[in-house]
């Protein structure tokens, strides 16, 4: 499925070290075309032509061809770059969901600040300043910042942070010396969308808001509701009751602060999931495997033509055939299995009773591709004309791959293969002269292998969480603070404490927040399930997305602890409000 390169490397020895090394010598060749083919199906073609070629001299030679590999089927080639594109899939869900959560605290920061100021753009308003002339002075500024923070944003990405992304790659993978060149497409996601963003949601928040009159701003009224009724509550103590005041006075504020935790939340779900899923399919590849071992032979007869056979009592025949499912998405390498009658490793009900045609495939096909009980497959050919057609009889749960079974009687007749013919072996136990072996150590070594490829890459975004949470929390917090300046300086100057005031205004944020933290959780979770589901859908083979207890514990941990550090400003803010603010604003 994929190269190793936690346990594979390449080394130069002196003559004398090699002369030392006690395994047998193979010798490898490689060749190029001199006329590149333009497709797949050509170098298919002329591999196969030279494979003829190739196998015709070394009969002649007397010698023995012990593999061959073409380009388009080395993962050590080709797994690289199609990682990398399928971590440019992975990364635009990521920015979308950043550039969403950008687009609320652009427009919640622009909205408060044109609020705290209504009473000096109800003077300018009355003073003959037009509603454009105001308009163009609020949207100047925050165009400037994106602008210079763009800048220094494409700086750092081509320089500090590139190092980073090129360690984590050159930790994954043996690549070659990089060049740097200008990306276009990266200039436009992460630099003219934000910019385009700012501007838009600016223009229509701050052209919404200069709709009001200039008596409203000196008035400072600017809600669209008007003089709502106050809900009765019921006889609870006064700081609980006070309590219960704030959270309703902002409700809006407290939505959009659910808003943005709940698209912080799914980010999250990426980063703690991806090692989740891994991790789970490593700790059950034991139980979702057919046999200890799974032995792939180059043909079934031996060099003099006669069918290969084991004295193992443990080992069992089986047939195996890749074909493809072709989609818009990905044309998906299939594993089609013919299956022993009575088979000990392969136990599925009812396998020996099906009608030709009639096919189990496994949970990973049923859920990649939302497949039900009776639904016709139509598998191809990778490189020829043929189409085989098969009716879904049920499921199969000990498949880790994208596979279909048969009997091996229905397998041999739909493939045109002799009566006694066979791909390879099932055993519990090893054997010797075998082309290929499949074992529990090859798939969790795949499983090792992403872990350590993408390990660093969500570490990455687990701290990015942290940090946008905390800011994104800073600034609905802040809002909400100077939005009740009037009643926390009233409050001093009644003699309450510090303390006590931030247990009337902290503490109600702070029950909001665990409440959407632990609801965005779940929610968060749910859509990257969903989101996963697509994510997959670019790559070959299937996982499902899995989380233990333990991860839904640090989603929730992690964004409190972005809230924990923003305590400590919040209520700093609380110190610095003087008394005197509420003599100041009184009308």
């Amino acid at each position: 499925f994929m190269f190793d390169a936690l346990k594979f490397n390449v080394a130069m020895v002196t003559d004398e070290g090699f002369a030392s090394l006690e395994k047998p010598v193979h010798y490898a060749y490689a060749w190029r075309y001199k006329n590149a083919p333009a497709t797949e199906n050509d170098e298919k073609k002329l591999a196969d032509d030279f494979l003829k070629a190739v196998l015709t001299q070394t009969v002649v030679g007397e010698n023995e061809l012990a593999d061959y590999l073409p380009a388009y089927a080395n993962q050590a080639i080709n797994f690289a770059t199609d990682d990398m594109g399928s971590d440019k899939a992975m990364g635009g869900v990521l920015l979308d969901i950043l550039i969403v959560i950008i687009a609320f605290i652009f427009a919640v920061t622009i909205s408060n600040t044109i609020t705290k100021e209504s009473k000096t753009i109800g003077t300018l308003r009355a003073s003959g300043y037009t509603r454009f002339e105001l308009l163009r002075h609020y949207l100047t500024m925050p165009v400037i910042v994106t602008l210079i923070a763009a800048a220094v944003g494409n700086l750092l990405g081509y320089t500090v942070f590139k190092k980073v992304v090129v360690s984590m790659y050159y930790n994954s993978y043996s690549l070659p010396i990089y060049k740097t060149i200008w990306n276009p497409a990266a200039f436009f996601k992460t630099t003219l969308i934000p910019l385009a963003l700012m501007f838009v949601v600016n223009l229509v928040v701050i052209a919404g808001k200069m709709k009001h009159t200039p008596l409203e701003f000196l008035r400072q009224d600017l809600k669209k509701s008007r003089h709502k009724k106050a809900i009765r509550l019921p006889r609870w103590k006064f700081f609980s009751r006070f309590r219960i005041r704030i959270i309703f006075q902002n409700i809006p504020n407290y939505l959009i602060l659910f808003f943005g935790i709940f698209f912080v939340m799914v980010m999250l779900a990426m980063a703690i999931g991806m090692p989740d899923t891994l991790d789970y399919y490593k700790e059950n590849v034991g139980g979702m495997m057919f046999a200890n071992y799974q032995y792939v032979l180059k043909s079934c007869d031996d060099s003099d033509g006669n069918r290969i056979f084991t004295s193992n009592d443990t080992a069992e025949a089986f047939g195996m055939k890749s074909l493809q499912r072709k989609s818009e998405a990905i044309n998906e390498d299939i594993s089609v299995y013919g299956i022993s009658d009575g088979s000990r490793y392969v136990q599925i009900n009812g396998l020996d009773v099906l009608e030709k045609g009639e096919v189990y495939i496994s949970n990973s096909f049923r859920d990649k591709y939302g497949i039900s009980i009776g639904d016709m497959v139509t598998l191809d050919e990778k490189y020829e004309n043929k189409h085989y057609e098969f009716k879904v009889a049920g499921f199969y749960d000990k498949s880790l791959s994208i596979s279909v079974f048969m009997p091996m009687e229905h397998f041999r007749s739909s493939f045109d293969l002799d009566e006694d013919e066979f791909t390879g072996f099932l055993s519990d136990t090893s054997e010797d002269n075998i082309a290929a072996v499949i074992t529990e150590h090859d798939i969790t070594k795949m499983c090792d292998q992403l872990d350590h490829s993408m390990g660093s890459y969500m570490q990455y975004f687990q701290v990015l969480c942290i940090l946008l949470s905390a800011v994104m929390i800073y600034l609905l917090t802040k809002i909400i603070i100077e939005k009740n300046e009037n009643a926390i300086s009233m409050t001093k100057i009644l003699g309450y404490e510090n303390g006590e005031i931030a247990r009337l205004y902290l503490l109600s944020t702070t029950i909001v927040l665990v409440i959407a933290d632990a609801v965005s959780v779940f929610l968060g979770s749910l859509v990257m399930s969903a989101a996963w589901k697509m994510i997959m859908f670019s790559y070959s083979g299937w996982y499902s997305f899995e989380m233990n207890l333990v991860g839904y514990l640090k989603m929730f941990l992690f964004v409190l602890i972005g809230y924990l550090i923003v305590l400590a400003f919040d209520f700093r803010r609380i110190k610095k409000i003087p008394m005197d603010e509420a003599l100041k604003n009184a009308e």
